[in-house]
Formats: C-alpha cells, structure tokens, sequence
C-alpha cells in the first residue's frame, strides 16, 4: 500500500537524523534526574522522621502532573518541527517531484507522511512516558489511576498538533508550518485558562470564547483529558469542591465529554483533508 511505503521512508528519514539520537540522550537524562529526585523524595527525613507513606505519594502525584504539563510542550513542539518538514522539505528540496513522476496519487503521499509522523511521535509518547511512570512507581510506590488513557489522550494532543503541522506545510515553508502549529497549540491552551476564568467569574461571554478556541484547536480539550486520566480522585475532588472555573491547568474535575472527542476526531479528519485539497492544487 503506497500509505505505508510513505509512512516507512517518513520514519527511515526521521532515525536518520541527529535529532532522533538527540531527543533520546535528553529523555534518557531526564528520566535519570526524575529517579533521583523520587529517590530522595522517598527517603526525606524531617525532624529526624521519615515521611508518611501518603505525603510522599501525594507529592509524587503533583510532580507527576507537572512532569506531564511539561510534556505536553515539548510533545507540541516535536510534533510542529516533525511534522511540517515530512511534507514541506520534500517538496523545497524537488523530491516530490521525482515521486509524483510515478502513477502515485498526491493524497497518498499526505497521509503517508501524516501516518509515520503520528505512528512515530506515538511510540515515544509510550516509551517516554511509559518508563518515567514506572521509574516513579519503582522510587516511590506510586502510579497514576489511569496512566494508559493519560498516554493515550498525549497521543491524540501530538496527531492534533502533526495534523494543522502538515496541512499548513502543503503551501508554507517548513519553519513557517511549524511555527504555526506550535502557536495554535499555545493558543489553545490560553483559550482553556480563559473559559475556566470565565466560568470563575461567572461571565459566560468569557467562556465561551474559551470554548471556541478549544474547539478551533482542540489539543488542550486532550491535555485536559490526559490530566484528569493522571490525577488521583483526592485531586479532582478537592478541585469540584474549590470550584469548577479554577484557573489551574493541573485541576480538572471530569473527563473531555463523548461529543468532544468525537469533535476532536473529525478535526483531524477534516483539517487532514484540507491538506490534501491543498497539495493537489499547489504547483510543485
């Protein structure tokens, strides 16, 4: 299936580059620092007392949250300078035109490109985040309610975020498409801190421009998701109880609803089309 063929040479081409040996050296790095700090965190003395067993998990929980905030930025970036680039460099570079040259249709190239970038960012969201999970269980007895739903949910966040990537990079430069990509992302999550001060204050015109954003770009609706998946009930209660429209991005009290991800799913499906439709019509 000329999908797959072009979904193998868009992951040969990324073990090629440098980048690969370098984001795993850094992961690697960051996992050794996070085992010594759980390390030390589960052998803390105060006043000459170990702590409690619950404290201690307690703050692994936080710093779980906060592990997976962080994540989730270097996880937009990733996706933005991957993606864009499968698409736009062979298109700068006249390799393109050696491909169409054969009866290859220009949609089957997207997808193509789309699939490997995708199916790439996903093995590392499990790798990554799979060992950092267990070295925290391993240091402090600790692991999240639903650590393979949170991975699943940072998944759908980087395929959001791969998808505008390379629909933009049919007709933008590759630094430019990336650009964008990581932007929105951005811009997403500030519309989430704004429909939650909205429902804070009361003022639903502020919500719901919120909301709008969100569903423009819905990368932070599947962060909010992967959060929820990743706190401990004793969180999400004790954010219900200090109300719903708290401007904390590490505080939800429920799950992105059904429809949501159903809306997520057809963005993806729509905003990929739209980069096909526009690849067919550029002039290569």
């Amino acid at each position: 299936m000329i999908v797959l063929l072009f979904a193998d040479l868009t992951l040969r081409e990324l073990a090629r580059r440098r980048v690969v040996a370098v984001v795993a050296l850094l992961t690697l790095v960051i996992v050794a620092f996070t085992g010594w700090g759980m390390h030390r965190l589960a052998t803390s003395v105060v006043d000459g007392t170990p702590l409690p067993d619950a404290a201690v998990r307690a703050t692994a929980a936080g710093i779980v949250l906060l592990l997976a905030f962080l994540f989730s930025f270097v996880l937009a970036l990733g996706a933005a300078l991957i993606g864009a680039p499968a698409l736009a460099e062979s298109i700068a570079n006249g390799e393109i035109l050696a491909v169409l040259a054969r009866p290859i249709r220009r949609g089957d190239v997207v997808v193509g490109r789309w699939f490997g970038t995708v199916l790439a960012l996903a093995v590392y969201i499990a790798l990554a985040g799979g060992i950092e999970l267990v070295v925290v269980r391993l240091a402090t007895g600790y692991l999240p309610p639903h650590p393979v739903t949170a991975l699943a949910y940072l998944t759908a966040l980087a395929a959001v975020v791969t998808t505008a990537a390379i629909a933009l990079a049919a007709r933008l430069p590759a630094p430019a498409a990336g650009i964008v990509a990581a932007l929105l992302f951005g811009l997403a999550w500030i519309g989430g801190i704004v429909e939650a001060i909205g429902l804070g204050l009361g003022n639903m015109k502020l919500a719901d421009a919120g909301t709008l954003v969100t569903l423009f770009f819905p990368s932070d609706a599947l962060w909010r998701g992967a959060i929820y998946a990743l706190e401990p009930a004793v969180f999400a209660s004790a954010a219900a109880a200090s109300g719903a429209g708290t401007p904390n991005p590490f505080e939800v009290t429920a799950p992105p609803p059904p429809a949501m991800l159903v809306w997520a799913v057809g963005w993806i499906v729509v905003v990929l089309v739209t980069g096909i439709v526009l690849f067919r019509s550029r002039d290569l």
